[in-house]
């Protein structure tokens, strides 16, 4: 039997957990982070690998962003605002880039369903192995029998 103390302790621990909005937030951005998911708008590479002036200031905005207390999602909003939509390093999913996360996708699928019907169509083309071989001529036989016993020890 439960004790009416446990189901005290574990409902006062659970209430505590739901009214702590602290341990809900997320972790504060950092460069590094945000480093990661973003380009550099004039060499095209992420930020975390370019060192051209351009990534530098960008680094700076970012550094200023996060110094405000602004959130990861406030900062990247921030950098499209400042350099366009071509800053972030992967698609946003809507409009035109969708199709950037659509047509592979769609590719994959229909190189899977190609395999698939290629495998099927080999199967049902590939003779059944049950069946039995055509019987040898008696000539044939005979020729066979030499040569086996030929070469037997």
């Amino acid at each position: 039997m439960i004790r009416p103390a446990v189901i005290a302790t574990a409902i006062a621990l659970l209430a505590a957990g739901a009214s702590n909005p602290a341990s809900a937030q997320e972790p504060r951005a950092s460069l590094p982070d945000i480093e990661d998911e973003v380009m550099c708008t004039i060499c095209g590479t992420l930020l975390a690998e370019s060192q051209s002036p351009q990534a530098d200031r960008e680094r700076a905005l970012i550094r200023r962003l996060i110094a405000e207390g602004k959130e990861k999602d406030q900062i990247k909003h921030d950098l499209v605002a400042e350099y366009g939509p071509r800053v972030l390093a992967t698609p946003t999913g809507h409009g035109f880039d969708l199709l950037a996360w659509v047509v592979p996708a769609l590719a994959l699928l229909l190189a899977a369903s190609a395999i698939a019907l290629g495998l099927r169509r080999a199967a049902r083309s590939r003779p059944s192995r049950t069946a039995d071989p055509t019987p040898l001529d008696p000539a044939d036989a005979e020729r066979l029998e030499a040569d086996l016993a030929r070469h037997e020890p």
